[in-house]
């Protein structure tokens, strides 16, 4: 099954570009993320189009960013579950305009048993053979 159908990675921010992005009509539903630079700040979901045309007149995040990427979804309940995975996967200092977390709907969290890492041996640290 396919999840995304369509998507524009670290395009840059200006009008023919966010323009560019599918309509609703044409897809245009998903997970997007802002970035200053190669830094991802924000990550939001749903018409992609118009929610980083706000983010772009944003008060709070306007003048923050100048990259975006956007991914649109084959089936927009899937929508909210990459987005918490997104948000989930970067660390909280890589996405310090985002406030939220985000939670998995309907998904069991399975705790871990044993929390000691098993200790690890690098080729370039010769102090370890």
């Amino acid at each position: 099954m396919k999840i995304v159908t369509k998507y524009g990675t670290m395009w840059a921010r200006n009008t023919e570009n966010i323009r560019s992005i599918p309509s609703v009509r044409e897809g245009g539903v998903g997970v997007y993320i802002l970035f200053d630079g190669s830094m991802p700040l924000y990550v939001g979901k749903g018409n992609i189009q118009y929610r980083i045309t706000d983010a772009r007149r944003s008060k709070r995040r306007g003048q923050l960013w100048d990259r975006f990427s956007w991914y649109a979804v084959a089936d927009s309940e899937m929508m909210h579950d990459l987005e918490v995975l997104v948000l989930r996967i970067l660390p909280r200092y890589l996405r310090a305009l985002t406030r939220q977390e985000g939670h998995f709907l309907g998904a069991k969290r399975v705790k871990e048993k044993n929390s000691n890492a098993d200790a690890i041996t690098r080729r370039w640290d010769k102090t370890s053979q």
